[in-house]
């Protein structure tokens, strides 16, 4: 009976949680700063590409490069974004790590990116290039395809900017002040 009693009084959520959230915030916080220090990399390879694709629309080699180095970001992306939605989002708001202002910036940036990776088209993967049966692309179309991901690579270069500045000191902050 008594074994009955101790098993009913230690439900997972009653424990030490809150005492594990420290380490794990942080842990998460010092994940996605490494994650921007290369990140930060694929962007100056991809702003290089870029440029180099919008000074030299007719150069398909110059195209590929620029969607090589899109597709190794893109690979990334999704699950760091991701990861930093609920960390910023969800554990940030309701613990009000960050003014009401900073959130607002962060909702715009997302959807400003949003839009962007909206505007590119489904062939600018190395793999959907490699696929024999699409229409070849004009040098217009690899003009407006450099410009958007030169424009791509402003919008993450302001985004790690902010968080590594502001967002991940604020977590920190509100994490180590409780």
């Amino acid at each position: 009976m008594d074994a009955t009693q101790v098993t009913s009084q230690m439900a997972p959520c009653s424990g030490p949680l809150p005492d594990l959230e420290i380490p794990m915030i942080n842990t998460i916080v010092t994940c996605l700063a490494s994650e921007h220090r290369k990140l930060n990399d694929h962007i100056l390879q991809l702003a290089l590409a870029a440029t180099r694709l919008a000074s030299v629309p007719g150069e398909l080699i110059a195209k590929q490069r620029a969607a090589e180095v899109w597709d190794d970001i893109r690979r990334e992306l999704w699950s760091h974004l991701q990861i930093e939605d609920e960390l910023v989002f969800s554990w940030g708001e309701a613990h009000h790590a960050m003014s009401d202002t900073l959130f607002e910036t962060l909702k715009l940036e997302r959807e400003a990116m949003r839009k962007l990776l909206a505007t590119l088209p489904v062939s600018a993967s190395p793999a959907a290039a490699a696929n024999e049966d699409r229409v070849p692309e004009t040098p217009a179309d690899r003009a407006a395809f450099a410009h958007t991901l030169l424009a791509l690579a402003q919008n993450l270069d302001s985004h790690i900017q902010r968080y590594d500045a502001e967002v991940l000191p604020s977590i920190l902050r509100e994490l180590f002040h409780r």
